[in-house]
């Protein structure tokens, strides 16, 4: 089968020709159909995550498709059933930039679950890690209706789904953006914007919001930043990163809470985010689709920074 792999940690991905893989008990395999570009592909694909793996690395954690083989002691799946979710697997090295992949029935790092009807392979290829990761750090801050959120990151996979969620809460939702990004992410539920390329985004939101916000969220790894961001943040409120950049000191802080957020709990998650796309109340804003052999750029692409939205992968 065709697969985007790493002949080992540090390499340049590449698309290759390697066996399509057989379901070990309690596995079930997927034909692929879609997958997505996320920022943890890079970090896999450098030996960031602690878990063993193998050789060639086929990358990619997010995938939809159709269950076509099962193994001894499955019995919630069957062949023929839509399933989406976060393929992680350990050892790493079954990823979803493939033809096929194997992952357990469940995950004991990831979530699997059949798809919705009326929602798209790509769309459900689309949402498990940017959306459960969107989810779980909003309930973790806790934010409630009429609180203030600065969410820096704004206009990423993560940070579209989490604009969303926090208009859908009724908070006033402040998103750092481009000029020409401006109206579209305002269209997600923005109530205001600050330009990130202009210069000293924290006294742009300080000018508009003299009294402070309620709460801050990092999805940019600005670890300088964090720290004047979380200051707008008023007594009591909270402040957390997905990019684990708090830094020790605000950890400790008495005054906010903060928290380098770790997801949890990922199969409700999915079943949530995924409810709420399904009822048409979240969309997934994919703003790029490209083949299996196209992976590798945008996997430079994405790593680069700076990419809007979610980026799909056609794999049939």
């Amino acid at each position: 089968m065709r697969a985007v792999a790493v002949r080992g940690f540090g390499g340049t991905p590449e698309l290759m020709d390697i066996s399509v893989p057989r379901p070990a008990p309690g596995e079930v395999l997927v034909e692929l159909t879609a997958a997505s570009v996320n920022p943890i592909d890079l970090g896999i694909a450098a030996g960031r995550l602690p878990l063993p793996h193998v050789t060639p690395l086929v990358l990619g954690v997010d995938g939809a498709g159709r269950v076509t083989e099962t193994g001894e002691g499955v019995h919630g799946l069957e062949p023929g059933d839509l399933v989406h979710g976060q393929f992680f697997r350990s050892p790493l090295g079954h990823g979803t930039f493939a033809e096929y992949a194997v992952v357990t029935e469940f995950p004991d790092h990831g979530a699997l679950q059949r798809v919705p009807d009326g929602v798209p392979a790509e769309i459900a290829a689309a949402l498990p890690t940017a959306g459960m990761t969107a989810l779980g750090v909003l309930d973790a801050l806790g934010l409630r209706a009429g609180q203030s959120i600065l969410i820096t990151g704004a206009t990423g996979g993560v940070g579209t789904i989490a604009v969303q969620l926090a208009a859908a809460r009724g908070a006033e939702v402040i998103a750092t953006a481009r000029p020409d990004a401006d109206r579209w992410i305002r269209e997600l539920g923005a109530a205001a914007t600050a330009d990130h390329t202009a210069g000293d985004t924290a006294a742009q939101v300080r000018k508009t919001h003299r009294s402070g916000i309620d709460a801050f969220l990092d999805l940019t790894g600005d670890t300088a930043g964090f720290g004047e961001y979380a200051g707008l943040v008023r007594d009591g409120g909270a402040a957390a990163s997905v990019t684990f950049t708090a830094p020790p000191e605000l950890l400790a802080s008495e005054r906010i809470a903060v928290s380098n957020f770790e997801m949890r709990d990922k199969p409700d998650l999915l079943a949530r985010i995924t409810a709420e796309v399904a009822a048409g109340r979240i969309m997934v804003p994919v703003q790029r689709t490209v083949h299996l052999d196209e992976v590798p750029e945008a996997l430079a692409r994405n790593g680069a920074g700076g990419a809007r939205g979610k980026t799909t992968v056609r794999i049939r």
